[in-house]
This record gives C-alpha cells, sequence and structure tokens, in this order.
C-alpha cells in the first residue's frame, strides 16, 4: 500500500485484472481509478479487508462471510458503501460525506425525479443549502462532484443506470437516517484495552525527521500532545491543536470545538480516514501528521518511544539550529512524566479535600476555594483570558451562579470575568490553585505542574 493507505501502482494492473476493470495507461496509485478503488475502500470498511502496516491483509468479514445472514451481508454492504462514499470526499470524519450521500438518494427517491443536468444540479442545490459547499467540492479535476455521486450510488446498485433509486437504495437511504454516524465506526465499542504504534512525522523538514512511539489506546489526544512535545524536544510555549477531518481538538478555552483531554486516541483514529494532523505554532506552524500503524502486544502502561530518525529544528531561533535524536533521553523524559502525572493527580484529590473540609453545600464549598485562593495566591497576577493578556487583581463569589470570579484589568477583558476560563503561567501558585479549582468543577487541566518551593496547603490542614 502507498502511505496513504491505498493501494500502490505496481499492484493496480493485477487488481484491475480480477476485476475485470480496463486501466488507463498510466496510473498512479489505485486511487486514479475508481473501479478499483471503490471496491478497495468497500471491502476496508466492510471488514474483508484489513490493514497491517503497509500490507492488506484478510479482514475478521472473511471468515463469517459463508455463514453470513442476509441481514448480515447487508450489514457489510452499507459499511463499504458508506466507506467508498466517504473516500470520495476525503471528509476525514466521514460525517458530510454520510449527508451528502443522504441529500442525492433523497432527491433520487422523490416521485418525479429530474434528468441529466438537472438531476446534477438538484443535487448540488441540496448539498448548497445544507452547507456543505465546501465538502463537495474537493476538486474533481473537470468532472463534477454531483455526477461523481451519483456514479458511486450507480456503482453499488442504490441507483440504476438510467437514475432511479432501487430497493437497496431506498434500504440505504432509510439505514443513514437511523443508524447515521454508526455507520463510519464502531465509535460506541472501541478497543482501548490495546497498544497503538504511531508513526510521527514532522513535515516540511529535511532530512526526514519522525519519531515512532506506542503507547496505550486509552490515552487521550491532549496526553499524545505531551509527548509529541517531549519527543521532539518542542518547548510548549505556543498554541497547538489536532485535526482530524474538519474538526479541531485542542483546549476548549481556545475556541477548540472538541477537548483533547475527552477524547481518547481509539476514538480518534476509528473516526478518522486518514492520517491525524497535530500542529504546533500556529506562526511558525509545525505541523506533524500522526499515522495508527499497528497495535502490538503487549498493553503499554506508559508511552515509550521506540525508534526514530532526523533532528528536530530549535525552535524560536534566530539562525536554524537542530537538537540530534536521543531516544535514551526522549524516553527518561515520558518515564518521568507518567510519574509526574500520577504524583500530581494525588496532590490535586488531597488538596480538594483540604479545601472542602466541614463545608457542606455549594455555597459552602465556593466560599471555601475563595477564602484558601485569597490567602495562597499574591494578586495582583498576570494570566491569559482566551489567548490574550490580562491582569488577576482578585476574586469574588457568585452567589447566583455559585462560581469564583475574578476581577481583571487590561485591553482585552475589564470588570469579572469566569475564574475557570483563565489561563495562570505554569508552574506557579496560581497556575496549581486553578487546576485545583478546575478539577473540582469536573473541568480536568492540561498540565499538572507542583509549584516549585511551594509548601501546598499543609497550614490548612486539621
Amino acid at each position: 500500500m502507498t502511505a496513504k493507505g491505498v493501494l500502490r501502482r505496481a499492484d493496480v494492473s493485477a487488481a484491475g485484472g480480477v476485476l475485470g476493470v480496463e486501466l488507463p495507461d498510466w496510473v498512479r496509485s489505485a486511487a486514479d481509478v475508481p473501479a478499483v478503488h471503490w471496491p478497495w475502500l468497500a471491502a476496508l470498511g466492510a471488514g474483508l479487508l484489513s490493514v497491517d502496516g503497509v500490507r492488506a491483509v484478510a479482514g475478521p468479514a472473511v471468515a463469517e462471510w459463508p455463514s453470513a445472514t442476509a441481514d448480515e451481508v447487508l450489514d457489510l454492504w452499507i459499511r463499504g458503501f458508506v466507506a467508498a462514499l466517504t473516500g470520495l470526499f476525503e471528509s476525514g470524519e466521514g460525517t458530510q460525506a454520510l449527508e451528502i450521500g443522504r441529500l442525492a438518494l433523497t432527491v433520487l427517491a422523490h416521485d418525479s425525479v429530474p434528468t441529466g443536468a438537472e438531476l446534477l444540479r438538484a443535487v448540488t442545490l441540496a448539498v448548497i443549502r445544507a452547507g456543505l459547499h465546501e465538502t463537495f467540492d474537493r476538486g474533481f479535476g473537470t468532472r463534477d462532484p454531483a455526477e461523481a455521486t451519483v456514479a458511486l450510488l450507480v456503482e453499488f446498485g442504490a441507483v440504476t443506470s438510467r437514475h432511479r433509486i432501487t430497493p437497496l437504495g431506498r434500504w440505504a437511504l432509510a439505514t443513514i437516517g437511523t443508524r447515521g454516524e454508526s455507520l463510519l465506526g464502531v465509535f460506541d465499542d472501541v478497543d482501548e484495552d490495546v497498544t497503538y504504534q504511531l508513526k510521527i512525522v514532522l513535515r516540511h523538514v529535511r532530512p526526514a525527521c519522525w519519531r515512532r512511539v506506542v503507547m496505550p489506546a486509552s490515552a487521550t489526544l491532549g496526553e499524545l500532545h505531551e509527548v509529541i512535545q517531549i519527543a521532539f524536544e518542542w518547548d510548549g510555549d505556543h498554541l497547538h491543536g489536532f485535526t482530524i477531518g474538519r474538526h479541531r481538538y485542542g483546549d476548549p478555552h481556545f475556541d477548540f470545538e472538541y477537548d483533547e483531554y475527552k477524547t481518547t486516541l481509539a476514538t480518534a483514529f476509528a473516526r478518522a480516514r486518514k492520517p491525524i494532523t497535530y500542529t504546533y505554532d500556529f506562526g511558525d506552524n509545525w505541523r506533524h501528521e500522526i499515522t495508527l500503524e499497528k497495535v502490538v502486544e503487549p498493553v503499554a502502561t506508559h508511552p515509550v518511544c521506540v525508534g526514530g530518525r532526523g533532528d528536530v529544528p530549535v525552535e524560536d531561533s534566530d539562525e536554524p539550529t537542530w537538537t540530534a535524536f536521543d531516544q535514551a533521553g526522549i524516553n527518561t523524559r515520558l518515564a518521568r512524566l507518567g510519574e509526574v502525572e500520577r504524583d500530581a493527580e494525588a496532590q490535586l484529590r488531597e488538596d480538594i479535600e483540604t479545601i472542602l473540609t466541614d463545608a457542606y453545600g455549594e455555597h459552602e464549598q465556593m466560599t471555601a476555594f475563595l477564602t484558601v485562593l485569597e490567602e495562597e495566591i499574591d494578586f495582583p497576577v498576570p494570566a491569559t483570558l482566551l489567548g490574550n493578556p490580562v491582569v488577576v487583581t482578585g476574586l469574588v463569589e457568585d452567589d447566583a451562579t455559585v462560581e469564583l470570579r475574578a476581577r481583571c484589568k487590561g485591553q482585552h477583558a475589564k470588570g469579572l470575568v469566569s475564574f475557570a476560563d483563565l489561563e495562570f503561567r505554569e508552574e506557579t501558585v496560581e497556575a496549581w490553585l486553578h487546576a485545583v479549582y478546575a478539577t473540582y468543577l469536573g473541568r480536568p487541566p492540561s498540565a499538572l505542574t507542583l509549584p516549585a518551593g511551594w509548601d501546598g496547603l499543609s497550614n490548612w490542614r486539621v
């Protein structure tokens, strides 16, 4: 297979011969020949094929095929159809492609179906009205995307060659409506009790720079961010984010759609239709491409770097300088990361218990937080609100919302703002106590670092 997970050029001819497909004189890969590529995607989606690194092997559905019931065959068909539809539009999680397919089938299911150019215009208009034009118009060269969509429906038997919906097409339309995103992957039953081997490539760097790590599938994207920071020697001084399809994952306080600490690797890769992208420093735009190479044994208890190549550029340097690949050093820091996190989490729980001693009910608990934080934080202190600098001069308790509010001043924020929405410089007392407060609210912080030289809340313990 190619790096993008499609059949390589050397094998396209053999695949075309088996399928009875006449091939053009020259192709880059099977992706250039829909009559070969769509069955390939369908086989992967249905589980008739599986990917093992860069090789395709028989999938679990092959063994079950001889005894499959009619309902089971239909289930394999719809999953294969959806996989091909998603591949047609390369829409990452596939939700947009799935909706485009539903809209096209809806147009074709009408009693009076337009023909020719009018049919293509009707499909296009339905997609535009649904706000999916960016996904729809992804670049088919001279071919109309509506034409490509209808051609795929014909290829899978959902529509006749005369563009009339078939019973199978009507069943597909109803099934997409009832089962929705579950057709894109086993989102409710992803296996997190396994270990993933990931290859992380730093793009647009020469010579090539990459790291290979193994880590639990139950780890979150936020934890993967911490691993990447260590593996590539980044300082963590800039914003970052993950991209899966058209969706962005990161710190929700910085306007990301999804919280990176609430999405596991198992879920992320179940939804991904191509490698996940991680971008660090939106100014210099250090882009990393993350590929799930395989599931390995045994189950990892913590991240480990098992390979790599290439030096890493030093960020924010005036002249090009590089840091050599140091696998042993990376693994030392990865091991320490796990130890520090476990110690910090235990300390967080202890500090919350200390603050809430003899505090009953939400109002008393909030007053207890206010008392401790006002005493321990040396106001005024600098902070950021949605990435903008502010100065926090004190805290007050909001009785109506039962939360702490911070008095701020600065160009981007004046007056009272939610204390939970602020960010403080790492390894400071205010950052730690903010993490304690956020954890109490059920909002796990992105970083846990005990302040150096701070005695903690020992003087508050009875």
